[in-house]
Protein backbone atom coordinates (compact mmCIF):
# COMPACT_ATOMS: atom_id res chain seq x y z
CA UNK A 1 0.00 0.00 0.00
CA UNK A 2 3.05 2.46 0.88
CA UNK A 3 4.16 1.62 -2.93
CA UNK A 4 1.32 2.56 -4.11
CA UNK A 5 0.45 5.98 -2.22
CA UNK A 6 4.38 7.00 -3.01
CA UNK A 7 3.73 5.81 -6.73
CA UNK A 8 0.64 8.31 -6.87
CA UNK A 9 2.25 11.16 -4.97
CA UNK A 10 5.36 10.88 -7.59
CA UNK A 11 2.81 11.04 -10.84
CA UNK A 12 0.95 14.07 -9.29
CA UNK A 13 3.85 15.79 -9.04
CA UNK A 14 5.11 14.98 -12.49
CA UNK A 15 1.85 15.79 -13.58
CA UNK A 16 1.31 19.47 -11.19
CA UNK A 17 5.16 20.49 -12.61
CA UNK A 18 4.24 20.16 -16.36
CA UNK A 19 0.52 21.79 -17.00
CA UNK A 20 0.84 25.00 -19.02
CA UNK A 21 -1.20 27.98 -18.35
CA UNK A 22 -4.17 27.49 -20.69
CA UNK A 23 -4.11 30.68 -23.76
CA UNK A 24 -7.73 30.49 -22.82
CA UNK A 25 -7.49 32.64 -19.86
CA UNK A 26 -5.29 34.68 -20.99
CA UNK A 27 -8.07 35.66 -24.28
CA UNK A 28 -10.62 36.31 -21.31
CA UNK A 29 -8.28 39.10 -19.73
CA UNK A 30 -6.95 36.99 -16.97
CA UNK A 31 -3.33 37.20 -16.70
CA UNK A 32 -1.33 34.12 -16.71
CA UNK A 33 0.81 33.43 -13.52
CA UNK A 34 4.11 31.14 -13.09
CA UNK A 35 2.83 27.75 -10.98
CA UNK A 36 4.37 27.07 -8.07
CA UNK A 37 5.21 23.57 -8.11
CA UNK A 38 2.44 20.86 -6.26
CA UNK A 39 5.55 19.95 -3.84
CA UNK A 40 5.60 23.52 -2.81
CA UNK A 41 1.43 23.09 -2.93
CA UNK A 42 1.93 20.07 -0.64
CA UNK A 43 4.32 21.87 1.87
CA UNK A 44 2.30 24.32 2.27
CA UNK A 45 -0.90 22.33 2.53
CA UNK A 46 1.46 20.41 5.57
CA UNK A 47 2.18 23.85 7.26
CA UNK A 48 -1.51 24.92 7.38
CA UNK A 49 -2.60 21.56 8.91
CA UNK A 50 -0.61 20.48 10.93
CA UNK A 51 0.71 17.64 9.51
CA UNK A 52 -0.16 14.55 8.20
CA UNK A 53 -0.70 11.79 5.17
CA UNK A 54 -1.49 13.51 1.19
CA UNK A 55 -4.18 11.66 0.28
CA UNK A 56 -4.76 13.56 -3.08
CA UNK A 57 -3.49 16.90 -5.30
CA UNK A 58 -5.44 18.21 -7.97
CA UNK A 59 -4.75 21.23 -10.06
CA UNK A 60 -7.53 23.76 -10.94
CA UNK A 61 -5.77 25.49 -13.68
CA UNK A 62 -7.20 28.67 -14.68
CA UNK A 63 -4.72 31.38 -15.34
CA UNK A 64 -4.44 33.73 -12.75
CA UNK A 65 -6.84 32.15 -10.43
CA UNK A 66 -5.55 28.69 -10.82
CA UNK A 67 -5.62 26.41 -7.35
CA UNK A 68 -4.37 23.10 -6.02
CA UNK A 69 -6.90 20.86 -4.26
CA UNK A 70 -5.11 19.23 -1.49
CA UNK A 71 -6.50 16.58 0.96
CA UNK A 72 -4.56 15.73 3.63
CA UNK A 73 -5.64 12.37 6.51
CA UNK A 74 -4.43 14.03 9.57
CA UNK A 75 -4.89 11.66 12.82
CA UNK A 76 -6.62 8.34 11.71
CA UNK A 77 -10.04 9.57 9.78
CA UNK A 78 -9.84 12.53 9.66
CA UNK A 79 -9.35 14.25 6.05
CA UNK A 80 -8.98 17.93 5.61
CA UNK A 81 -9.68 19.86 2.35
CA UNK A 82 -7.12 22.87 2.03
CA UNK A 83 -7.08 24.79 -1.66
CA UNK A 84 -4.09 26.51 -2.22
CA UNK A 85 -2.92 29.17 -4.69
CA UNK A 86 -0.94 27.89 -7.23
CA UNK A 87 0.45 31.39 -8.48
CA UNK A 88 3.39 33.18 -7.57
Amino acid sequence: MKSFCATLIICLLSIGLSLPVSSESAKKGRSPCKLISSSEAISRAKQQSGGGKVVSVKLNANGAESVYRIRILVGEKRIKNLTIKACK
